[in-house]
């Protein structure tokens, strides 16, 4: 396995990039190899991208603190790495964790006891100009998560046999994961710098959540009032965030974003007379919006940004959803004082969440490809039944006394996934859950409800009450709800390790979860794991059939549009499957046909910012004396070169230095419109897809069903 760390770098890229090409260190220089620039002038390379991306998104992206990132991939002595197939791993790594948007230099080290690659990518990205964001913690483990996956493939420092992984991962005797101080920290410091515009404002807010911000040298500490040591900035996260230099620069985003939102979103109630007119408004000026669930709270995003969501409360009181109702229905914004003290605005943005509960799932060995020190690499298909990897780290993993092998999959959290062709995706929690109970046999329970059970029904699902219990509300979307209006009753598809949020009894404001097999508990079912429950499913299907529609084929047609689609048969619905499945791929082909031609119109731009900007630089080179020039290019050779590259490169490609990149720019935005629309094309047909396999699976249980009551003779009646 290797071992990945990342730093940012706000200055001296050039002594950066000198050091990581060193000769002596990589082999006479060949083991360095660049994406869209070239190691020597790749200075010049991100300098240019970044002018672009200014030009492009204008004051939003402003010069920043960070020039690039520097990650650093260490690999084990004990590894039979050679030095080429670490480089391999080092390209693959820079490509998958910038997404092949990025600019990067890599170089592999072999001066040392171990070998290693030190990659340095671009800030900005070429391909949309926005700005690589970075998250604490997240983004090391992100990056720590690629290389282990890659080391796995490659079969670096792996376990093949799942039987020893008890050895990796001892069993945990119950304990508990607990908030640590430099956690709360951060969660009030990143609440602070989501809405703050200034430093003397971000002290302020930190100093009202009880944190109390220090200078000291180079670095900063932080004080939780009523814990122990402060903590310094380095120590809080991987990269720059906050550290002096890098709240300044956030802030200053800040001011700006929020300067320009509150124009626009003015501008819009302006002339809004309701909610509809408003939203209307919002969406001609180029402003999103999104409400936050569960805590319901408002974002703001502008088109023209680079992708920020703004909380509507760092706005203040006359941006929120109540400030906007109250202007549209009195024409008058609330007063300042109406905004609500920052504790308790701060207590809405944590309060409302579920406890983050984890479900604990067996794996089999056939879902297991390969084990690390770090985590096991997991055979899986997505949510549309594509097939998969997908990494672990080993927190995530236990095992039991009796050696079975255990995953922790939190129900909400969003997995990454990666496929066969290096693309990437993720899987929801609860579907990962289902998908693995699936594969071990364990059959979701169809639980029917009572009349005083139901708080309400909609289209969407099934609102479950039991008071009783301490359960006020729990939603049952309607994928798992089996229904049959003739017979006047509803039962709900309950899986034993599903995680399910509900609303306690008594006005706690704070959500609570359940397990599955729980639940159905308390709806008066006995559970017993080891038995699969079909007796429900059958009971349920029967109604639907007897009283419902006699014919199952027809029940099929009423219920699902069989009939406007032609589906009758099993071998209609396998065609039909297969038609959908080769329509995505050929729609991502499409994708990423249009977004290579992209990646080349944006190439070209750069190319004649390069030469617009150093060609007065090259004339005055080839205008000295020969006795003059050695010395001038020796002082300007990065320069020169890279002038040299990009007029080659125009050259290639029949484009006249003279035009203006902003127009080839132009172009690239309209290829991006072009593959927007194509991926929700791919999206609905991925939909599609999945509506259909669901629907080929209820036929198939009612057929099926048919068949053994015909067999059995069967009167059921509930």
């Amino acid at each position: 396995m290797a071992v990945t760390k990342i730093h940012a770098i706000r200055s001296t890229l050039d002594k950066a990039l000198a050091y990581i090409e060193n000769s002596e260190k990589t082999d006479g220089q060949l083991l360095i190899s660049g994406y869209n620039c070239a190691p020597q002038t790749a200075a010049v390379d991100f300098e240019m991208t970044a002018v672009l991306a200014r030009k492009v998104r204008g004051r939003q992206s402003r010069k920043g603190t960070n020039l690039a990132y520097h990650l650093i991939q260490s690999f084990s002595p004990g590894d039979a790495v050679t030095p080429q197939q670490a480089h391999e791993l080092g390209k693959k790594l820079a490509f998958e964790f910038g997404g092949g948007k990025y600019e990067y230099v890599v170089a592999t080290h072999t001066d040392k006891g171990h070998i290693h690659n030190h990659i340095l990518l671009n800030a900005v990205s070429f391909y949309d100009y926005k700005k690589l964001r970075t998250v604490p913690y997240r983004t090391a483990r992100e990056i720590r998560a690629i290389s282990d996956r890659l080391c796995m493939e490659a079969k670096l420092s792996v376990i093949e046999n799942p039987q020893n992984i008890g050895q990796l991962y001892p069993a945990q005797t119950g304990k508990k994961r607990t908030v640590s101080n430099r956690t709360e920290i951060r969660k009030r410091l990143n609440f602070c710098l989501e809405r703050a515009g200034n430093y003397g404002q971000f002290v302020a807010m930190a100093q009202e959540l009880d944190i109390t911000p220090t200078i000291r040298g180079k670095h900063m500490s932080y004080r939780l009032a009523g814990t122990g040591r402060a903590v310094r900035d380095d120590s809080l996260s991987d990269t720059d965030t906050f550290t002096y230099a890098g709240i300044c620069a956030r802030l200053a985003d800040n001011a700006a974003e929020q300067t320009c939102l509150r124009r626009g979103i003015q501008k819009a109630l302006g002339t809004a007379a309701d909610m509809e007119s408003f939203a209307k408004n919002l969406k001609a000026a180029g402003i999103e919006t999104m409400l936050k669930k569960p805590n319901g709270l408002l974002l703001y995003r502008a088109a023209d940004m680079d992708g920020t969501w703004v909380p509507a409360d760092a706005l203040g009181a006359a941006f929120t959803a109540e400030g906007i109702d109250q202007t549209l229905k009195n024409g008058t914004p609330p007063a300042p004082a109406a905004e609500k003290p920052l504790p308790e605005r701060y207590l809405e943005w944590t309060v409302n969440y579920p406890e983050i509960c984890e479900t604990a799932v067996k794996l089999t060995g056939r879902q297991i490809l390969s084990a690390g020190k770090n985590g096991l690499l997991l055979r899986v298909r997505d949510e549309n039944g594509n097939a998969a990897k997908m990494m672990t780290n080993r927190e995530q993993i236990t095992t039991s006394p009796d050696g079975e092998v255990i995953l922790n999959i939190g129900r909400d959290f969003r997995y990454d996934l990666v496929y066969e062709d290096g693309t990437h995706g993720t899987i929801r929690g609860a579907a990962l859950i289902r998908q693995i109970d699936d594969v071990n046999g364990v059959q979701p329970l169809v639980v029917p409800l009572a009349e005083n059970q139901v708080k309400a029904m909609s289209l969407r699902g099934v609102t479950i009450t039991l008071p009783q219990q301490g359960i006020e509300r729990l939603f049952v979307p309607e994928s798992d709800v089996v229904r049959n209006p003739a017979a006047g009753m509803c039962a709900v598809r309950l899986y034993h390790h599903g995680q399910y949020s509900y609303l306690p009894t008594g006005d706690t404001g704070k959500r609570l979860q359940i397990q599955g097999d729980r639940l159905a508990q308390m709806l008066g079912v006995a559970v017993n794991p080891k038995v699969e429950n079909t007796v429900f499913s059958r009971r349920i299907a029967a109604v639907e059939r007897r009283k419902g529609v006699e014919n199952a084929k027809f029940l099929g047609k009423m219920l699902m549009g069989m009939a406007d689609e032609n589906l009758f048969t099993a071998a209609d619905y396998d065609a039909a499957i297969g038609n959908l499945g080769k329509r995505q791929i050929s729609l991502s082909n499409e994708i990423a046909a249009l977004q290579e031609k992209k990646k080349g119109f944006a190439a070209i731009a750069k190319s004649l910012e390069t030469c617009r900007t150093l060609k007065p630089l090259w004339q005055q080179y080839t205008a000295l004396p020969l006795k003059e020039k050695s010395a001038f290019y020796t002082a300007h050779a990065v320069e020169l070169q890279a002038y040299h590259s990009a007029a080659a490169k125009l050259e290639k490609a029949a484009v006249d230095q003279t035009v203006e990149a902003e127009k080839v720019i132009a172009l690239a935005e309209n290829l991006e419109q072009r593959i927007h629309t194509v991926k929700e094309q791919r999206r609905e047909a991925a939909l599609q897809e999945q509506n259909t396999r669901r629907e080929q699976q209820v036929i198939m249980q009612i057929q099926d069903e048919s068949r053994e009551d015909r067999r059995g003779g069967v009167n059921i009646v509930i």
